[in-house]
């Protein structure tokens, strides 16, 4: 018998982990991680597997105010020096990374340890010992942990939950619902018959712009090194492997190392919905309206670096978020949830720092 069964072993999932007393497992349900895409008009990209979505982040650390949820500054302290959150200095950077900066960019805080970055510009698809992962507070934590766990029945006795799959169960005095946006809304959508689960949901819509820039190595830098805040969307430096394909079909003799990009990212309105194997993800009005106006600054200083030609990427989500926003101080039914599914209002910046906030917290609490 645990004392509590976290499901999920993302950025959450890791932290409860590490900080909550008792006996403790983590549930997950798949093994190694490996990219999942749903959705049509606009693809939302996660992560199935152990550390979830966080392993293959570009280490972006923002320090976010989230709606509904006082954290305290000590918390938001611990994590920067958990994660030794700190800017590259201007050694690191690039040519490109410097130019930017001259037209009001800002560097952006990141939980990578420059010193080991060999600067292979894999980060959003390779794990190495420069950059924090989940998988380092799995380490740290005392947790068993179970992995190829597919949840597909969850029953309450009197004092305790029964996790079942497909050969094996699991009692827990606790739940935890920690398995994201997407996949926390599908379990708890199964137990309870509530319309609001799984509506609201938000991705920060993102698309990246760019085009040629000879030996300009944007490909082997770290992704969104740089960035200008609007409020309501971000710049930040970007190459895409879309973006290169996209250039390719008109100039096939272009390098990779040739292809100069910005992604736009915005606070898009929160209208989607999560369904019991796709999710619903339009673009709106007001989503068009932010992703235009984040093309054309974007162009502005594409154009200042003498690339003329400008490419675009389709539309792309990767932080679902929103979708149990209805839920009040963790708790839903009998179930704790504690995720990016919780957020109440959009981001359109990068959310793990928060999201481990938001993990210490309900830690703090059940302590």
């Amino acid at each position: 018998m645990y004392d509590y069964a976290i499901v999920g072993s993302g950025v959450a999932g890791c932290t409860l982990a590490k900080e909550l007393s008792g006996k403790k497992i983590v549930i997950e349900k798949g093994e190694k991680p490996k990219y999942v895409g749903e959705g049509k008009n606009v693809l939302v990209n996660y992560v199935v597997g152990l550390g979830g979505s966080a392993v293959f982040s570009v280490g972006n650390a923002i320090k976010l105010k989230i709606k509904g949820y006082k954290i305290e500054k000590d918390i938001y302290d611990e994590i920067f020096e958990e994660l030794n959150i700190k800017e590259a200095d201007n050694t690191f950077l690039n040519d490109i990374d410097k130019e930017f900066l001259n037209f009001g960019f800002k560097k952006t805080p990141k939980f990578i340890d420059f010193e080991k970055c060999n600067k292979c510009g894999k980060c959003a698809s390779k794990i190495c010992n420069a950059k924090w992962t989940p998988l380092n507070f799995l380490k740290q934590s005392d947790a068993d942990i179970i992995t190829n766990f597919n949840i597909i029945k969850i029953e309450k006795e009197k004092e305790y939950f029964i996790i079942y799959c497909k050969n094996k169960k699991i009692k827990a005095k606790n739940i935890v619902l920690s398995a994201g946006a997407i996949n926390s809304a599908r379990i708890l959508k199964s137990l309870y018959d509530y319309e609001e689960i799984g509506k609201n949901l938000f991705v920060d819509t993102f698309i990246t712009v760019g085009g040629i820039l000879k030996d300009s190595y944007l490909n082997e830098d770290v992704p969104m090194l740089v960035y200008k805040d609007y409020d309501d969307f971000i710049l930040a430096t970007h190459y895409s492997s879309l973006l290169y394909k996209e250039i390719k079909k008109e100039h096939k003799d272009i390098r990779s190392k040739d292809i100069v990009g910005l992604m736009i990212k915005i606070k898009d309105e929160m209208e989607g919905k999560v369904l019991k194997n796709n999710i619903k993800k339009e673009i709106s009005k007001e989503d068009l309206k932010l992703l235009v106006r984040g093309i054309s600054k974007a162009t502005k200083y594409i154009n200042k670096l003498g690339v003329e030609e400008i490419y675009s990427t389709i539309p792309r989500g990767s932080h679902p978020s929103g979708t149990l926003s209805f839920i009040k101080d963790f708790m839903f039914e009998d179930i704790y949830v504690c995720d990016s599914s919780l957020f109440k209002e959009p981001l359109g910046k990068p959310p793990v720092v928060s999201i481990i906030a938001l993990a210490k917290k309900l830690s703090r609490e059940l302590s």
